[in-house]
């Protein structure tokens, strides 16, 4: 894969505005899903791990694209 070299970008802020895209997603998609199926029901519980751990993994999987495998323990 090539990549481009974009000058002026400051990575930990790209990081942060990413992170909180995810983190918006995530806080929508769980509460439509505690409205349609009830916070304490194994459902959502169940719900509530793919939400999270599908939508983390998209955002690592975009950092990764935009900067490399090293990036992650920036946070």
């Amino acid at each position: 894969m090539s990549g481009e070299i974009i000058q002026g970008l400051d990575v930990i802020d790209i990081q942060q505005f990413i992170g909180r895209k995810t983190r918006k997603f995530q806080a929508i998609m769980l509460h439509d899903a505690e409205e349609i199926l009830g916070k304490d029901t194994e459902e959502f519980v169940k719900i509530r791990k793919i939400i999270l751990d599908g939508l983390n993994d998209h955002q690592r999987s975009i950092l990764r694209v935009i900067f490399g495998d090293d990036l992650e323990d920036l946070r």
